[in-house]
């Protein structure tokens, strides 16, 4: 297999996605260039999305921080599902102070778009703000390079390279069928290119099934109180602030029992996190 080749594809498509150097939400401007994205929306739903977008857009170049929130968010009630309008909104309730929020759509922004240097940057910088950090369980440079590769990992960019995989696959087949001379070097790509593809279509099937077994939320009251049981009278293990990032591992009617990056457990209400 030319593994050049294909290294060079991936390589092309990651670059295509990857955004520019953000300069932070102190600093940042409302971007625009998700214009295209919701124009491509107003085609279906007509132009008032369009319209709402960029009054928001002027909102907040005017610093009218309150009034651009209540337009994007009234986008958000209609439905529109945008990394750009997500990424303004982190940068919205930035300017507001609404730390949980800010990180909240920015985590949502690079679910979409896990490539772009302007979302990641304005979420580290919103992180940087929590009152406390929660440190992984393994700082340690190994675990640290792993899991920033596991945070570029997505479902749809699992799809993409299962895809790829796939129609090389299919293409092979096609070759091996209809050109008898060639058998046997197609042989040498069959074997691998069909075991690729059969270890990305089993990734992709189990990372989909881990986040809707175990989805992120995060904290976006100023204080909750994680207890060690789903009781209210029960003891307090400890307190995150807004921002934090949590993992649910279980539910029981308003509790939630959530996990956090340093391996810490615990039980809190379901209305001090957004699920992700």
């Amino acid at each position: 297999m030319n593994y050049k080749g294909l290294a060079a594809i991936l390589f092309f498509l990651t670059l295509s996605s990857m955004g520019r150097p953000g300069p932070g939400p102190d600093t940042a401007s409302a971007d625009n260039s998700g214009q295209s994205s919701v124009r491509e929306l107003a085609h279906n739903t007509g132009r008032q999305d369009e319209d709402i977008y960029n009054s928001a857009n002027e909102y907040y170049s005017a610093r009218d921080f309150q009034n651009a929130l209540d337009l994007y968010l009234e986008l958000i009630e209609r439905g529109v599902k945008n990394p750009y309008l997500y990424y303004n909104l982190g940068n919205t309730y930035f300017k507001l102070g609404e730390i949980g929020y800010a990180v909240l759509y920015y985590e949502k922004a690079l679910s979409l778009k896990p490539f772009d240097r302007d979302i990641r940057e304005n979420l580290e910088y919103a992180r940087r703000s929590i009152k406390e950090r929660i440190l992984p369980l393994y700082i340690k440079s190994f675990f640290r390079y792993l899991k920033i590769v596991y945070s570029y990992i997505k479902a749809k960019n699992l799809v993409y390279i299962e895809t790829f995989f796939f129609t090389f696959l299919i293409a092979i087949c096609f070759l091996y069928i209809f050109s008898p001379y060639k058998r046997q070097t197609l042989k040498k790509y069959l074997i691998p290119c069909a075991l690729l593809f059969l270890i990305f279509s089993a990734a992709a099937f189990s990372y989909r099934s881990y986040e809707k077994r175990h989805p992120k939320g995060i904290v976006v009251e100023k204080a909750i109180e994680v207890l060690s049981a789903p009781i209210a009278e029960s003891d307090v293990l400890f307190v995150l602030y807004e921002g934090t990032k949590t993992k649910l591992l279980e539910t029981r009617g308003e509790w939630l029992r959530i996990t956090l990056a340093d391996g810490r457990e615990g039980w809190i209400f379901r209305q001090s996190i957004v699920l992700i």
